[in-house]
């Protein structure tokens, strides 16, 4: 539950490691603190916090999708989800949106980019022209979380696939009515905060790899969100 990730973040901030028992050929054990202090009364996590905080030390979430957390403020925007889409008709104008997923700009395609979104019902290829490119540059080739306005198609001869031919790509912001969702999801508390340092030592000491942890929550999706894939590049942010 969020409040108990909370008491055992807090935790680990207070506590520091006891001197090595054992040295072996492994590298060195320490031994297990006792007595941990009582946490004091933490606001638990929201919803969004804690996708943050998964995605922070872990890279993945398995259980909220961050666009399903924020489908009630897209569908007042005017925005349908991607599953919807298989009910929409060829030709027709459509906003959606979702996490970028992949992105291609093969150089045979004449400038033409390729977008895979996602949301918490599926996946759709998204067209970007060089013209819409060019304009919105930054959007399309960095942000995570975007909303694309554009006309639907699905061709027969394509064996019915559906593309949306984008006329707008823009972040997910106030203009859709998330800002707050996106850029303004609570901090950790005061006391938390203040034992950062702490945890910051005690994972040093620890030998690391539990660094990551103590900016769990505090981060914009954005410095979290997870890798892309890049036409000919692999995975990589």
């Amino acid at each position: 539950a969020g409040g108990d990730r909370r008491v055992a973040l807090w935790q680990l901030g207070v506590t520091k490691p006891s001197p090595p028992r054992a040295r072996g050929r492994e590298g060195v054990q320490h031994a297990r603190a006792r007595d941990l202090p009582a946490a004091p009364k933490l606001q638990p996590l929201s919803a969004w916090d804690e996708m943050v905080a998964d995605y922070a030390t872990t890279g993945l979430t398995a259980s909220t999708h961050p666009i399903g957390l924020l489908r009630p403020r897209l569908h007042a925007a005017g925005a349908i989800d991607i599953g919807a889409l298989a009910r929409t008709g060829h030709g027709t104008e459509v906003r959606v949106g979702g996490l970028v997923v992949a992105r291609q700009r093969p150089g045979t395609a004449n400038g033409i980019t390729f977008l895979l979104l996602e949301d918490e019902h599926g996946t759709v290829n998204v067209i970007v022209s060089p013209q819409i490119y060019e304009r919105e540059r930054l959007t399309v080739r960095t942000e995570p979380l975007v909303v694309v306005e554009g006309r639907l198609e699905r061709h027969a001869s394509a064996g019915g696939a559906i593309n949306i031919v984008a006329r707008a790509v823009r972040r997910l912001e106030a203009g859709d009515h998330v800002a707050a969702q996106v850029k303004d999801f609570s901090l950790l508390d005061a006391i938390e905060l203040a034992r950062r340092s702490a945890m910051q030592e005690f994972a040093a000491a620890a030998g690391g790899g539990l660094e990551e942890l103590a900016a769990t929550g505090t981060d914009d999706f954005r410095a979290v969100a997870p890798p892309v894939m890049n036409f000919g590049t692999g995975r990589s942010r």
